[in-house]
């Protein structure tokens, strides 16, 4: 029963998750809902469900290979940029990305190291790819498109499924392999597809454009639940990572306030 209850709360978890930031993304901007997509929702969701059935050193373990799988979801989105201007996208792009996350987890799993060289390579090749990027032009959802059940149920499924598969892995007992898959965009590709089928490839576009951005606050959280886990356990080292996930989001805030005031 207790696992049922556990299963039952991860699939819950994420399908709010996922349908608040589809919410955002056609209400709000797309640009929002792409920063926010770079926050640690997915991962953290995974690494949390990691930590309570596995125990909080071995989640540790595993947010330190995360961070270089960071580079493996960046992998994802380029791939479905790319596939953006094929025909059938809308099919070729979220297998082509899915594709280019396992063979670039791939190559990682062979050079991923400690903790501080997993951070320095992880964050130059977010950086890399978020200068890459920022040529793509922004587009917001002119209109929403009102939400039917089967794109409700659609939003859960991937997200639920991508969650327990993702959680399911570290049953096998490898941190690596564990912590390489939890980096998985469990929110965001649902998100993207979503956004995809029901208003084209223009906003899928912005939400890629923004999302390595975001990904500064991924990193900010893995880091620090990475080095709270095993000494302060799940629950506050979520809240620790929360909190440093949150501050990189303010300074970043910050940071285009200035900019926007001084050009």
């Amino acid at each position: 029963m207790d696992i049922l209850i556990l299963q039952a709360a991860k699939v819950v978890t994420t399908v709010a998750t996922v349908m608040g930031l589809a919410w955002i993304a056609e209400r709000v901007s797309t640009r929002t809902a792409g920063l926010l997509s770079g926050f640690p929702l997915g991962t953290a969701i995974a690494l949390t469900f990691i930590g309570i059935e596995q125990g909080p050193e071995f989640a540790a373990a595993s947010a330190s290979h995360a961070l270089l799988g960071f580079l493996a979801a960046l992998a994802m989105t380029t791939a479905y940029l790319f596939c953006l201007k094929l025909p059938y996208s809308a099919v070729l792009a979220p297998l082509a990305g899915i594709l280019a996350f396992i063979v670039a987890n791939g190559a990682l799993s062979l050079i991923s190291g400690g903790l501080w060289p997993n951070l320095a390579v992880a964050g130059v090749g977010v950086i890399l790819i978020a200068i890459a990027y920022s040529n793509i032009p922004s587009v917001n959802i002119a209109a929403s498109v009102r939400l039917t059940y089967p794109v409700l149920f659609l939003r859960g499924f991937l997200s639920s499924a991508l969650v327990l598969a993702i959680t399911s892995l570290a049953y096998l007992g490898d941190t690596l392999l564990a912590g390489l898959f939890a980096a998985f965009p469990v929110t965001f590709l649902p998100l993207l597809l979503i956004v995809h089928l029901s208003y084209g490839p223009e906003p899928a576009r912005t939400l890629i454009k923004f999302y390595p951005i975001g990904l500064g606050s991924l990193l900010a959280y893995t880091l620090t639940v990475a080095l709270t886990y095993a000494n302060l356990g799940v629950l506050t080292g979520t809240l620790a990572g929360f909190a440093a996930a949150t501050l990189y989001l303010m300074l970043l805030r910050l940071m285009r306030q200035r900019t926007a005031r001084n050009p």
